[in-house]
């Protein structure tokens, strides 16, 4: 008797046994496809995040964190450096560096971060304006759209910050002056 005649003969034999052992080659292949293909999305998103980044500059700590605050929005800020610190790197004439862009983190409203920084994030993400303009001033917030739609924010509409990114009302920052929606995102 050949051996692929009494394969076939095992597996008519025993049905049940075939069926889970299908079942389970078939789970087993969609769960290393699916791991693949989540590997994979990952790995663009991190990359196109990182793609016009060559340094990042900032305060003692972690070099991990730095990026991971700065970068991907997913950790808490090492702290801020003056400004009288990174000026030279801001400098558009500056021979190393193509453009600059710079971030403040720390304080945030009802756990969504507020990030200072110029309006040349606009550019560098590609960003649309839905409704109202670009901040001008210091206290003025152009919101994401999705920030706006999750805290039902529209232009004009004031508030006060809490420091850190806790949703604290007695980490709120009482003495601070009022932020206030001068425009909206395009999602």
């Amino acid at each position: 008797m050949s051996i692929l005649r009494l394969a076939w003969k095992n597996l008519i034999h025993r049905p049940l046994e075939m069926s889970l052992s299908l079942i389970l080659f078939a789970l087993g292949v969609g769960l290393i496809s699916l791991l693949l293909q989540l590997q994979r999305q990952i790995q663009t998103n991190f990359e196109s995040n990182l793609a016009k980044v060559d340094l990042v500059i900032g305060a003692k700590g972690s070099p991990l964190q730095m990026i991971l605050s700065s970068m991907y929005h997913i950790d808490a800020p090492t702290g801020n450096i003056a400004i009288k610190d990174i000026r030279p790197f801001l400098n558009p004439r500056h021979p190393l560096i193509e453009s600059a862009l710079p971030l403040s983190l720390g304080d945030s409203y009802r756990g969504y971060r507020i990030v200072g920084t110029s309006q040349d994030i606009v550019q560098w993400y590609n960003l649309d304006i839905r409704e109202g303009d670009l901040w001008r001033q210091n206290f003025e917030i152009t919101a994401g759209a999705s920030v706006a739609q999750a805290l039902q924010l529209k232009l004009g509409d004031r508030f006060k910050s809490s420091h850190g990114f806790m949703d604290d009302n007695d980490m709120e920052h009482d003495e601070a002056q009022d932020f206030v929606i001068k425009g909206i995102l395009k999602p």
